[in-house]
C-alpha cells in the first residue's frame, strides 16, 4: 500500500511539475506578446507624432505660400485688365483706320 501511495504521490508530483512548466511557458509567451504589443503601440505613437509634425510643417508652408498665391492672383487680374485695355485700344485703332479709309476713299472718289 505504501508503494502505491508513493507512486500516486510521484504521479501527482509529475503532473504538478508539468502544470508549473506549462504555466511558466504560458507566462513567458504572454510576456513576449505584451512586449511586442507595447513595441507596436510605441511605433504607432511615434508615427502619429511624426504625422502631426509633418502636418504642422505643411500648414506653415501653405501659410507662406498663400501670400505668393494672392500676389499671383493680383498680377493675373492686372494682366486681364491690361488685355482688356489693349483690346479696346486696338478696336479704337481699327475703327480709326476704317474711318480714315472711308474718308480717304470718299476724297479720292472711290465710293
Amino acid at each position: 500500500m505504501a508503494d502505491t501511495a508513493e507512486r500516486a504521490i510521484g504521479r501527482l508530483e509529475g503532473k504538478l511539475d508539468a502544470l508549473v512548466s506549462a504555466v511558466q511557458a504560458s507566462s513567458e509567451d504572454s510576456k513576449q506578446y505584451r512586449t511586442r504589443i507595447y513595441s507596436e503601440l510605441e511605433k504607432a505613437r511615434e508615427e502619429a507624432a511624426e504625422s502631426r509634425r509633418e502636418i504642422a510643417d505643411l500648414k506653415k508652408q501653405m501659410d507662406n505660400a498663400q501670400q505668393v498665391i494672392s500676389e499671383l492672383e493680383r498680377w493675373k487680374e492686372r494682366f486681364i485688365g491690361m488685355r482688356m485695355l489693349t483690346g479696346a485700344l486696338l478696336m479704337a485703332f481699327g475703327g480709326g483706320v476704317a474711318l480714315l479709309w472711308k474718308w480717304a476713299s470718299a476724297k479720292l472718289g472711290l465710293q
